[in-house]
């Protein structure tokens, strides 16, 4: 062993490991500039967004060096199919690289899916016998006809008020459902809540579809009946002069 370390053969060791951490050094360095220098296409703020701002339409594209791209920015919008999302509570920079982690979708932020709002939309909670309407059918997205009954009194007989009757009860959006406590059915963390849901959230740009279905639940009882799905995650049921879902 004495005869192979030598003065020569440390000399080509001590030679070996400058080189090696010579070449490291290179590599490291190199792959600093590349990442000052090497830019990616990804999606910025296009302007300023404030906490809990509905984000669709407000991003945009731009070269951004590697160095400034953090690991879950977003690269590819249908990431955030499916979802209305806002930001968290600290907000977007105009400019400044979009990442997963400065998003919340609407429905789980401390809002709500009212921050979905918009273009003179409104929430409507209508109560009603969910089981007797259509069972486990009243889901959200579904698309329904409301029928009020409204109970006889003294010599008035009972009233069945249908879509036909009132085009304002045709064609509505079930947004949400609740149990009587103001909880989505079946959702984690709600311990023992009744799972029954026995209120209908309805999403309306008409203001006379909201009055008419207060008006109806104070009198009688309210009924849904799906007649359809809106497919379109986005849709709100706005209604024409006959009260249907556009």
């Amino acid at each position: 062993m004495k005869k192979l370390w030598n003065k020569a053969t440390r000399r080509i060791f001590i030679v070996a490991v400058a080189l090696i951490l010579a070449g490291t050094a290179v590599v490291i360095q190199s792959n600093i500039v590349k990442r000052q220098t090497t830019t990616e296409l990804i999606y910025v703020a296009k302007e300023n967004l404030l906490p809990y701002s509905l984000v669709e339409g407000m991003f945009v594209q731009r070269k951004v060096v590697q160095s400034e791209i953090p690991d879950d920015a977003i690269r590819d919008l249908t990431e955030l199919k499916g979802e209305a999302w806002v930001t968290a509570d600290v907000g977007i920079p105009a400019g400044v690289p979009v990442s997963k982690s400065l998003l919340v979708p609407a429905k789980d932020s401390k809002y709500g899916e009212s921050l979905e709002l918009k273009d003179g939309a409104m929430f409507v909670g209508v109560q009603t016998d969910q089981v007797k309407s259509a069972g486990d059918m009243i889901k959200p997205g579904t698309v329904a006809d409301a029928y009020v009954y409204i109970e006889g009194a003294d010599r008035e007989p009972a009233r069945l008020i249908t879509p036909a009757d009132d085009p304002l009860l045709k064609g509505l959006l079930i947004k949400e459902r609740q149990n009587q406590n103001g909880y989505e059915p079946q959702r984690e963390g709600t311990g023992n809540q009744n799972p029954i849901p026995s209120i209908a959230v309805v999403e309306t740009t008409d203001s006379k579809v909201a009055a008419a279905l207060i008006r109806y639940q104070e009198e009688g009882k309210v009924y849904f009946t799906p007649t359809g799905v809106a497919l379109d995650s986005n849709m709100i049921n706005k209604t024409d002069d006959k009260g249907s879902v556009e």
